[in-house]
């Protein structure tokens, strides 16, 4: 039976554009070797992701969709970074002049706190990673707490190696509170619940939750959503994202909109047609301060406000919660494709990046991998190695 699958796979997937994904080895399952070919380095990198979506292929739908979230999420940030935390919307329109249809992966960062060449992540991906790479890489992908923080350290610790530096952003954060800076930091912008984290993480590894009642922002969610990928419909599924939410914020309304997140993600990898909207029935009596802002949104969206108007006259454009939640959810359930809510998000300006990760999970969820274009997956610079994390995570 085993030959005879891979036979057809094989012969199906000869007359596909991507590099066919040989079935070679016989004691390996497709999907072994299907992995094991994306790791063929003669290759080039778009020949390997494209082999990474052709093994996606191979995994049953509700699979597809948990990777289509995580990497959905990813390539949305990374299209809105260049834009990130412009709050002058005066500036924004002059960048985006000559490409106000097509405003993703600007080729010059314009943001006025951090530079970072096109096709990299904001801080909010990277908390995700982390995450999605202790899930993948525990045993069974089995969920363990300990490796998150561990992930984490591992990131944005001292020592880290993926460009996070302490000293210099401390400086910057100096000049910038003096109002004398007039540059933007060159290089990784450390999110506030990741410096808080740390803080708490290396005075008491073993005081828990980590996570700080003055951070404001979506952090929380970020790190939670690979996680709660992964335990869609296990009944451990509130306490798990719960104690990961917390690992960013201990705050009651960053919490609320966290899990009600992470909850609406979940609903889509279920169920692709989900109302979102629908979520404040479900929500009402354990998350009050997340229903007050779900009618925020229907009033803006029974009031046919344009996206970008909502986002800055209405749910704020900042970071902070609940701006950034509300912003998210307008651009989705008022757009009809994937490249629609990040494209309106990423010109409504300030946190775009904080809205353009949740669009995207919640998106890439409802159109899968095929809705995000391939494009702008090849212009994600990390998007190889996400979606080999992404396969081993959730396959």
């Amino acid at each position: 039976m085993f030959l005879l699958v891979c036979l057809m796979y094989c012969v199906l997937s000869a007359s596909t554009e991507p590099p066919e994904v040989k079935c070679t080895d016989t004691d390996l399952s497709p999907l072994q070797n299907a992995l094991k070919q994306a790791e063929n380095h003669e290759m080039s990198s778009s020949e390997r992701i494209s082999t990474l979506l052709e093994t996606v292929k191979l995994l049953d739908e509700v699979k597809q969709r948990k990777i289509a979230s995580v990497l959905g999420a990813a390539v949305a940030d990374a299209a809105a970074r260049p834009l990130h935390w412009v709050y002058d919307n005066a500036a924004l329109l002059s960048y985006i002049e000559d490409v106000q249809e097509r405003p993703e992966f600007l080729p010059e960062s314009k943001s006025p706190f951090y530079s970072l060449p096109t096709g990299e992540n904001s801080c909010y991906w990277d908390m995700a990673e982390a995450s999605l790479t202790a899930i993948a890489n525990s045993e069974d992908s089995a969920y363990d707490y300990d490796n998150i923080g561990k992930e984490l350290n591992k990131y944005f610790g001292p020592g880290n190696t993926e460009g996070y530096d302490a000293a210099a952003f401390q400086e910057f954060v100096k000049k910038m509170k003096a109002g004398n800076f007039d540059s933007p930091l060159d290089g990784r912008y450390f999110q506030e619940g990741v410096r808080n984290f740390l803080k708490a993480y290396e005075s008491d590894k073993d005081e828990k939750p980590y996570g700080s009642s003055n951070t404001r922002s979506t952090d929380g969610f970020c790190l939670n959503l690979p996680i709660a990928l992964k335990f869609v419909g296990d009944p451990k599924f509130d306490t798990i994202s719960h104690e990961v939410i917390q690992t960013m914020s201990t705050w009651k309304t960053a919490t609320q909109l966290a899990m009600t997140a992470s909850k609406i993600v979940a609903h889509l990898i279920e169920s692709p047609s989900y109302d979102i909207m629908s979520i404040g029935k479900e929500i009402a009596e354990s998350y009050p301060k997340a229903k007050r802002s779900i009618d925020e949104i229907q009033d803006a969206i029974s009031k046919k406000l344009d996206h970008s108007k909502a986002v800055i006259q209405v749910f704020g454009p900042a970071c902070n919660n609940p701006s950034s939640f509300q912003g998210a959810i307008h651009a989705t359930v008022t757009s009809n494709s994937y490249t629609e809510a990040v494209r309106k998000t990423i010109r409504a300006g300030g946190c775009n990046c904080s809205r353009a990760l949740f669009i995207g999970a919640m998106c890439g969820a409802r159109y899968g991998v095929e809705g995000i274009p391939r494009k702008w997956i090849d212009k994600t610079a990390h998007s190889e190695k996400i979606l080999s994390l992404a396969i081993k995570a959730y396959s």
